[in-house]
Order: structure tokens, then sequence, then C-alpha cells
């Protein structure tokens, strides 16, 4: 991931943005992580069939921390972090002196896997 030290440093959301998807296996470029930071989902759609299958494969352990049930394919778009208020399953939470609680969340969008940012807050952030 080529991100600079500099915006790193300035940015404690994007440190923990870059934590959840280190902890996600993804490599995502410099535009889909300021995506991120923004507040806009980033679509996997593109990724290789093995890549997405590792995502789901690490999102289910990381997800039992989170979550009780076991979660399947479909369940995904209602799996509900309560006190986010949004679907999909968290992958990496952090408190934000901005926005409060955190998360990064796998979600599908449109039928299509996709990670974003949401709040305590706000919910789903949008910027």
């Amino acid at each position: 991931m080529s991100v600079t030290r500099s915006a790193s440093i300035q940015n404690p959301e994007t440190r923990e943005i870059q934590k959840g998807i280190h902890r996600l296996g993804l490599k995502i470029s410099e535009s889909e992580l300021n995506e991120l930071n923004r507040g806009k989902t980033i679509s996997l759609e593109s990724r290789c069939l093995s890549e997405i299958g590792s995502i789901f494969i690490l999102a289910e352990a990381l997800s039992a921390v989170h979550v009780v049930k076991k979660i399947t394919f479909r369940d995904l778009p209602n799996v509900v972090e309560r006190s986010l208020g949004c679907s999909g399953v968290p992958i990496h939470c952090w408190n934000s002196d901005l926005l409060g609680k955190c998360c990064l969340v796998l979600t599908l969008e449109d039928g299509k896997p996709a990670v974003r940012i949401a709040s305590q807050d706000l919910g789903i952030v949008e910027v």
C-alpha cells in the first residue's frame, strides 16, 4: 500500500483504516484509501476470486469477536452492528475523536462485496 507517511501521521483515521485493511489481507491503492477516509464505499468486485475467498474467511474469523452466530453469504447484508446501526461484518473498530465509535465493515452493495466505514454518531459515514 503506497500511502505517504505524512498523511498517516496527520490523520489517525487513516491509520485505523489501514489496520482494518491489513487484517483483511487487502492491498488497496492510495486513492481507495482516500475514498474510504472520505466515507465512500470501496467495491471489491474487481478483485480476483482467491483474494475475495480469503477476505471472507478472514472476515468470518474476525466477526466471531462481534457476532454470535455463524454468518452465511446470504446473511451478510442483514448482519447489523448494533452500536452502529448499519449492515455488514465489523472488521476493525476504533474510537474516533470526531465520529465516536467507527468500524471498517465488510458488506454487500448491489450484491457485490464492498468495504466501508460506519460510525456510531453518523451511521454509514458519507462525506
